[in-house]
């Protein structure tokens, strides 16, 4: 395996003083954000969400990690009811059916402590952190269709922006190998 494997990410202290309380969001048709709060700067801090306005939004995959990590609590903004992290994944996978395929990657990722974000690009994710190299992140699938134009064009672009690819190959049990693909230069 290409990345190298860090512990897992700590849940915070909880002892009698200072119990844990997850942070209250909500959602609505399009997005999960949570109120303003100087302590959101927490969350901010450790790569999650963008600020705007009056709130720290969530993307589809920061709302789904923070739920399973019990660090949020997702209410309807409608009804305000909870809601579980499979009413949030029917709820943002309309129109993006391998949504949770690269939430696995995302969740992996995290784990292993990098930054992660959605890449604006051609790739699906940009991460940061363990050392100065940022890397981009595409997704390929066991069976799925991987050209060798596609990642022809992929490496390319990587070079230009002087960033490393790095390939996360997803099989049929969900087993994620990565693979850092890279040109030779002489």
């Amino acid at each position: 395996m290409i990345l190298e494997s860090v512990p897992q990410e700590t849940k915070p202290p909880n002892d009698e003083k200072t119990p844990f309380t997850p942070w209250e969001a909500v959602c609505d048709s399009r997005s999960t954000y949570i109120p303003y709060r100087p302590e959101l700067m927490e969350l901010r801090d450790r790569g999650f969400g963008d600020l705007k306005g009056n709130k720290l939004v969530l993307t589809a995959y920061e709302s789904f990690y923070l739920h399973e990590k019990q660090r949020v609590v997702i209410t309807d903004k409608r009804d305000k009811h909870e809601l579980t992290l499979r009413d949030l994944v029917r709820r943002f996978s309309v129109g993006k059916p391998a949504i949770w395929i690269k939430y696995l990657v995302y969740r992996d990722l995290r784990d292993r402590g990098y930054l992660v974000r959605e890449s604006s690009k051609m790739f699906d994710f940009d991460i940061y952190g363990k050392g100065p190299m940022r890397r981009l992140i595409s997704i390929v699938y066991e069976g799925g269709e991987a050209s060798l134009k596609k990642l022809s064009k992929l490496l390319v672009f990587a070079d230009r922006e002087r960033k490393e690819l790095i390939l996360a190959v997803v099989d049929r049990r969900t087993d994620i190998v990565y693979y850092t693909l890279s040109s030779l230069h002489v």
